[in-house]
């Protein structure tokens, strides 16, 4: 498979662009030839339809969890150089950022190169790196970026150390550094179909996950893409919103145990829907997936985000979401598309910007960039 081969005019462009802003004109004193390794890492972002929230590990450990999400074309990017010295050093193009290099003991997180700081330690490489790092979509903006990194470091620093997880087992790493070592109040369905790729309906068990890839007509999964609309309502931190559902779980609390139970249903309806090729009622199961998650905890949702919603409805969606937890982030829209030009003025008019976007097969890979037709 050619390295570029799923990626846009744009995003060949911004890797253009990274390695000539960073490693050729910023890394001046590190030499780059070919005795050194030189790998590109490239990992889908996801969007969730069943809304998530039964994926935690309070939740689904006790009462089991679905979710049905797909990894899309926005994605994050990760390229490394090995050193010849013992030296590390990241720059996050996103944050402009950039550490210095320095020794894996001395290594420290700044903004932006906090995952990759994190993964090196966990993964305890220790030789001479160059890190550069980028998305294509900012953290905390609801589309699994900030899992999508995470999933893209497991696997090509797993790549420099000679290691091969296989996808599970990368999805496993970066949600232990994410949840456990720093704290990141969240689920697991990211990491998966960062991991994964694809279409799927994801169960999720105490001691299993399953990831079921959706069987979906060609002609049927085209028409549900040209249906949705996606937008930006602007960022968030979710960390709150997340941290407060896991206390109500925690403590059995009513409203939200029992909008868990329903959206935890609705998945089931929607992998039933999309088996069926019936897309309107997919989009409806939407909205009742939004009223149910908007129960999940204080802030999911705000007076600015349910104006903008109901005037979506009013112009002809049939339903919708914010994309991750809640608070803003990205609103996803479900409507027949002879209604899409009016839902755009209207949601133009409230502030937002439309994301163009599109579903992907695949999920993380690596490859050696000395070599275009590797590809992991």
């Amino acid at each position: 498979m050619h390295l570029f081969q799923n990626l846009n005019i744009q995003q060949i462009k911004k890797i253009i662009f990274i390695w000539n802003e960073y490693f050729l004109e910023r890394v001046y004193y590190t030499r780059i030839n070919l005795k050194n390794k030189l790998l590109f890492g490239i990992s889908p972002g996801r969007m969730s339809f069943a809304v998530g929230g039964t994926d935690m590990p309070e939740y689904c450990d006790r009462f089991g969890g679905s979710v049905i999400t797909t990894s899309i074309n926005h994605f994050t990017y990760v390229i490394v150089n090995t050193r010849q010295d013992n030296k590390l050093q990241i720059f996050s193009s996103d944050f402009h950022t950039h550490n210095k290099p320095t020794t894996y003991e001395k290594l420290k997180p700044q903004p932006g190169t906090e995952l990759a700081v994190s993964f090196l330690k966990f993964l305890k490489y220790k030789k001479g790196l160059n890190i550069m790092i980028s998305s294509d979509v900012p953290p905390k903006s609801g589309l699994g970026s900030s899992s999508s990194l995470a999933v893209n470091l497991v696997n090509i620093i797993s790549t420099l150390k000679n290691k091969n997880p296989n996808k599970t087992e990368i999805a496993e790493m970066s949600h232990h550094v994410e949840r456990n070592i720093m704290k990141m109040p969240m689920g697991k369905q990211d990491e998966y179909i960062s991991s994964y790729g694809g279409f799927n309906y994801i169960q999720f068990k105490k001691n299993k996950i399953t990831v079921n890839p959706i069987k979906i007509k060609k002609k049927t999964l085209l028409e549900l893409q040209q249906c949705l609309l996606l937008f930006f309502v602007g960022g968030r931190s979710n960390s709150k919103i997340l941290s407060n559902q896991i206390k109500r779980i925690k403590n059995n609390s009513k409203e939200t145990m029992d909008s868990l139970d329903t959206v935890k249903q609705l998945s089931e309806e929607m992998y039933s829907s999309l088996k069926q090729s019936n897309i309107t009622s997919f989009g409806e199961l939407l909205n009742k997936g939004w009223e149910s998650k908007k129960k999940f905890s204080n802030g999911v949702s705000s007076k600015k985000i349910d104006k903008i919603y109901d005037s979506a409805i009013k112009h002809g969606a049939i339903g919708g979401k914010l994309t991750g937890a809640g608070g803003g982030g990205h609103l996803l829209l479900y409507a027949d598309t002879t209604k899409h030009k009016k839902i755009i003025q209207q949601m133009t008019k409230s502030g937002l910007t439309q994301i163009k976007f599109k579903f992907t097969n695949e999920g993380a890979k690596v490859s050696n960039l000395y070599d275009y037709s590797s590809m992991k």
